[in-house]
């Protein structure tokens, strides 16, 4: 056995001992000379470990790689790259545009329906005539016989824009007041 662990099994009996026999307890007077040993001795302890500490291999966790964000969907935007991509003024497409156009009529047909408390026969019916709104651009843009207003024909023709890619925001917009205003009016118009 080492010589300081050999201490140390000695200084935990005799501490045992004291514990239970008193008069080994007085014998024992901590004076200063015994507290002073007691203060060397875990002093040397505590160097010994530090020494010991100093000469062990240091280790260290590898953490990894970190996790990359996913990008996540942005609900609507395969619709918004849809709309770019027919509303542009370029040439054919129109199986597309009118798919798209059926689908705003969908959205616009269950919307009225809703805000009406109607049935979807009549809030198809109140599209398809146009009386679902008062802006006559959307009204035209949903109805497959309605003309564009002749100020929307000329503001197209002049700013150079798509008369469908207009049409389509419009009719969105409207929509989106049918909704707001619970009615098919414009408010403030």
């Amino acid at each position: 056995m080492r010589p300081l662990v050999a201490v140390g099994v000695a200084a935990v009996a005799v501490g045992f001992v004291a514990a239970f026999d008193r008069g080994l307890a007085a014998a024992l007077d901590p004076s200063t000379a015994v507290v002073t040993l007691v203060g060397l001795f875990g002093a040397v302890q505590g160097l010994r470990y530090a020494s010991a500490r100093r000469s062990r291999d240091r280790r260290t966790t590898d953490l990894g790689e970190p996790e990359r964000r996913v990008r996540a969907t942005v609900p609507g935007s395969d619709l918004d790259a849809e709309i770019a991509r027919v509303a542009s003024s370029s040439r054919g497409g129109y199986r597309s545009r009118s798919a798209l156009r059926d689908r705003v009529r969908e959205v616009a047909i269950a919307n009225v329906a809703r805000e009406r408390n109607c049935s979807t026969a009549e809030a198809a019916r109140a599209v398809e005539s146009g009386t679902w709104t008062d802006d006559p651009t959307a009204a035209a843009f949903l109805a497959d016989d309605a003309p564009y207003p002749l100020r929307v024909r000329l503001r197209v023709a002049v700013s150079g824009e798509s008369r469908y890619g207009f049409g389509l925001r419009t009719a969105v917009d409207a929509i989106g007041r049918v909704e707001a205003d619970g009615s098919g009016t414009e408010a403030g118009r």
